[in-house]
């Protein structure tokens, strides 16, 4: 009871600050979706991987040998959310599966379960994508990095650039967009949604 009344007074209390800063730097992003909100069936489903940006270079080389990548979104039980990444790394298919915190006290931040990444989501407004969320990840090892994500395979241009733009501002000024060489893991990821 003490430590959700503690969560529940931290999360007001970083919602304010942010807010204090948004007045000051208005072209920073919105606040970030609410966990009530992430867990409804709009944000549910597949995502497909289409850019990611980070502070710097070196944050973006796990994604330099990715080929495509989809993230599958699901409710999981005692207010988790299931997310499974299917990825393609030259000519392999790797599946990884995690699970991360929903819970009201903490929103909107999710914590994975084993604690060692936070995650904040933005819908696609933003960047004037509605089809699209942007997830930033901290990981334990401090590096910060974003992923813009879309519903569809193919993503205009005008949509990435505007990621760009916006991710800038935010002094993530590296940017990858993903180049689907080979064809997506499909098999793998139609045993997910079985």
């Amino acid at each position: 009871m003490l430590m959700n009344t503690l969560w529940g007074v931290v999360s007001s209390l970083m919602g304010l600050f942010y807010a204090g800063i948004q007045v000051m730097v208005p072209c920073l992003p919105p606040a970030p979706l609410s966990t009530a909100v992430i867990n409804t069936d709009e944000y549910m489903g597949s995502w497909y991987f289409v850019a990611a940006a980070a502070w710097e270079e070196d944050d973006l080389k796990s994604f330099k040998t990715t080929d495509s990548s989809i993230l599958h979104i699901q409710k999981g039980a005692n207010d988790t959310l299931t997310v499974t990444e299917t990825i393609r790394i030259g000519d392999q298919c790797q599946k990884n599966t995690w699970s991360y915190f929903a819970l009201s006290v903490t929103d909107p931040f999710l914590f994975r379960t084993d604690f060692d990444t936070i995650v904040l989501i933005w819908d696609g407004k933003l960047i004037n994508c509605p089809s699209c969320i942007i997830i930033l990840f901290v990981d334990e090892d401090e590096e910060v990095s974003a992923m813009l994500f879309a519903r569809n395979e193919n993503t205009p241009d005008e949509v990435i650039q505007e990621f760009k733009s916006k991710m800038v501002i935010v002094n993530l000024m590296r940017l990858l967009k993903t180049q689907v060489v080979m064809s997506r893991c499909r098999d793998l990821h139609a045993a997910d949604l079985q």
